[in-house]
């Protein structure tokens, strides 16, 4: 018996059905999913990672964007510069170059392909074509950014070529990059750089000017201190270093073994008396000001002066160590002991001060607390070592 022709049609029917009904519950199902369970931009992903300190997963998961073939040109110039940050510049510098050649790159896109291009060339030791890239990316852009003139300032203090990079510098304060301080303090290190070759004609000019950029540059009135020294003009030199100790708590200790010597050796140490106390009424918890002058008072015999200030001192600074140790030699002292007060005499070889301090960004080393780095020409990367 033939089929009748109804069941084919019938049959049709319910397997169009089916697959409504199965598309309907997969496009259900998927809206109903909750946000953590769909899939994610791996871009996205990557910068919150970079947010959250995590370096590592962010790379993957940015690597992972730029693989999909459809990361933006940021995701290109982060890859690029954690590379640089890894210790691999070379490939940095394939990454960024490879960028420079689209079309489609907005103004600061641009600005910051190019930025990295010379960055990666100044990690590989190149200098000069780290400022090439600068002035190519200005002459595209049309623009003089301020993040490309900071590098095109460091490159030509890199080279040498440091009337250049003051003008770059110049120009970056224009632009609210910096201030008057900056400039004050990277012409202090070429004033240091023409001292050492002996220009000190050249770098009594380049003080002046960075003090015409800021009157209370601290490092500019010390090394210009150090320059009348030689120079024989010992009481300039006494009022640059005073005016020095009282504006910077961490050039005060240099300033005041300076005044020390000078004053000593002119035959009027007494007058370090007022200077010590000029430093206490601007900065009162100032160490090397409070046990100097206790030292003073304790060589001119006055020990009742010596203990009050020591106490004092240690009232507002109980942790002090050569605090604490002056004050009871002085207390020992007054028992007229010879072995104390040798001890006393010994106290600053048995407690040497001898601060060092380092640039966090190149690894430079220093004696003296630094505002700007000779080597990598970075701005406050200093900080105090305990090496």
């Amino acid at each position: 018996m033939s089929e009748h022709p109804i069941i084919p049609f019938l049959a049709g029917v319910i397997v169009t059905l089916f697959v409504l009904g199965a598309r309907w519950i997969v496009r259900r199902d998927k809206q109903a999913r909750p946000l953590s369970a769909r899939p994610t931009d791996p871009y996205i992903e990557g910068l919150k990672l970079l947010i959250d300190g995590k370096k590592p997963q962010a790379f993957a998961r940015l690597q992972e964007a730029i693989m999909g073939g459809a990361a933006p040109t940021d995701a290109y110039v982060r890859i690029g510069r954690m590379l640089r940050e890894a210790g691999d510049a070379a490939k940095a510098l394939q990454v960024h170059k490879s960028l420079t050649v689209r079309a489609d790159l907005t103004s600061d896109e641009k600005v910051a392909v190019y930025a990295n291009v010379a960055e990666d060339y100044t990690a590989l030791g190149h200098p000069e074509r780290a400022l090439d890239t600068i002035q190519v990316a200005t002459r595209r852009t049309g623009l003089r950014d301020a993040s490309l003139i900071a590098i095109a300032a460091r490159a030509c203090h890199t080279l040498g070529r440091t009337e250049e990079a003051y003008e770059y510098y110049k120009e970056l304060k224009k632009s609210g990059g910096i201030g008057d301080r900056e400039i004050a303090l990277y012409l202090v290190t070429v004033a240091e750089t023409e001292a050492k070759n002996g220009r000190t004609r050249d770098a009594r000019k380049t003080l002046a000017r960075a003090l015409r950029h800021d009157a209370e540059c601290a490092p500019a009135l010390v090394a210009m201190g150090r320059l009348e020294e030689e120079a024989q003009d010992v009481a300039d030199a006494i009022r640059l270093w005073r005016q020095a100790a009282r504006i910077s708590p961490d050039l005060a200790p240099v300033a005041l073994r300076s005044l020390e010597k000078a004053l000593y050796q002119r035959g009027t140490f007494n007058e370090i008396e007022a200077v010590y106390r000029d430093v206490l009424e601007t900065r009162p918890n100032d160490e090397h000001a409070a046990l100097g002058l206790a030292s003073f008072y304790r060589k001119q015999g006055r020990m009742e002066e010596a203990v009050q200030l020591l106490e004092e001192y240690r009232g507002s600074n109980p942790t002090t160590v050569a605090g604490t140790v002056l004050l009871s030699s002085i207390y020992a002292a007054r028992g007229d002991s010879d072995e104390l007060e040798t001890f006393l005499d010994r106290r600053d070889r048995m407690l040497p001060r001898d601060d060092r301090y380092r640039c966090s960004t190149c690894g430079f080393d220093a004696t003296e607390m630094r505002w700007h780095c000779p080597r990598c020409n970075r701005f406050d990367s200093f900080a105090r070592t305990l090496d």
